[in-house]
């Protein structure tokens, strides 16, 4: 198979000394997650905080992603986007379907149900098939989004495989409104990106206005970015490279896809503004000053993208 990272982690990886492995909550707990975990969740308010470390040591098991040590599972990035007020809720809201591919524990799928979108439209797919039952651990929501909405499947996979997979056979290809990407494709090298783009628009609905969007690190300067340990290199690759994106190579690589595949697309994409960058505002990157230079750098943005369906 084709994954992004190959299991087990790498040497080192589950160390917890690493810069973005967080031991105490800070900023990472917004009001917004700890009023639904409270109200939605059910948690009781002294046990939010043991309830979200409970979890996260579980995650960090499954697969120590640098998102899993900064706590990015109660972030709702989703919500976070120019369209997510004024085109993906309404439209959920009146039945449109969604789904949410790299979900990790799903915390953007949740924070539409708080919001109105009917939870049976909503599905959810990550790598990991075990990041389903951690997500009712951290949710309690069971009987709200049901058994059955998650999909383990690999967007890499061979092409074979992709096709008997969960995704294409349980869902179906042409069958989603709206495909969230929130923090996934920069994962990938531009080739990898490119083959998870077109399966990606294989899922996607058939009628004009259907969307992809999501936000993602980005980069002023457009390019491969060499991995630091412990991800430079997983098993039988010596080197792992990511590719970053600015908004003039995030619309060349939609636009070989949408030509691959032959769907005509209206890609936008756009940097955050420079004046929210690093202070704390959907930044990405909210570590503390001293590990801030490790992950980022001068050059480092937040990328906000829709891909439609013309």
């Amino acid at each position: 198979m084709a994954q992004m990272l190959d299991r087990p982690a790498p040497d080192g990886a589950r160390s917890v000394s690493w810069p973005w492995y967080h031991h105490l909550l800070t900023t990472e707990l917004t009001p917004d997650a700890r009023t639904i975990l409270e109200k939605y969740s059910g948690i009781a308010p002294e046990d939010v905080e043991s309830h979200i470390y409970s979890v996260r040591d579980k995650a960090w098991g499954i697969f120590p992603w640098p998102c899993v040590g900064e706590f990015w599972f109660i972030r709702f990035g989703l919500a976070l986007h120019p369209l997510y007020k004024t085109m993906v809720l309404p439209r959920l809201q009146a039945g449109s379907s969604m789904l949410d591919l790299g979900s990790c524990l799903g915390q953007d799928i949740r924070k539409c149900i708080v919001d109105g979108a009917p939870a049976e439209n909503l599905y959810a797919s990550d790598l990991f098939a075990e990041y389903e039952s951690l997500s009712y651990d951290l949710w309690r929501d069971e009987d709200v989004f049901r058994p059955g909405q998650f999909f383990a499947d690999d967007i890499l996979a061979d092409n074979d495989l992709f096709t008997r997979g969960p995704l294409m056979t349980q869902i179906g290809p042409g069958q989603l409104d709206i495909i969230s990407i929130t923090m996934f494709l920069h994962l990938f090298n531009w080739r990898n990106q490119l083959r998870a783009a077109t399966r990606i628009l294989r899922l996607l609905s058939h009628k004009p206005g259907s969307l992809i969007l999501g936000s993602q690190a980005g980069s002023v300067n457009a390019g491969e970015l060499p991995l630091k340990p412990p991800f430079a290199a997983t098993a039988g690759i010596d080197k792992r490279t990511v590719f970053r994106h600015n908004p003039e190579s995030f619309e060349r690589l939609w636009t070989e896809a949408g030509a691959a595949v032959g769907v005509p697309l209206r890609v936008t994409a756009v940097f955050q503004a420079p004046d929210a960058f690093g202070k704390g505002v959907d930044s990405g990157f909210d570590i503390s000053p001293k590990d801030k230079k490790y992950v980022t750098g001068a050059e480092t943005r937040r990328l906000y993208f829709s891909v439609m369906r013309v």
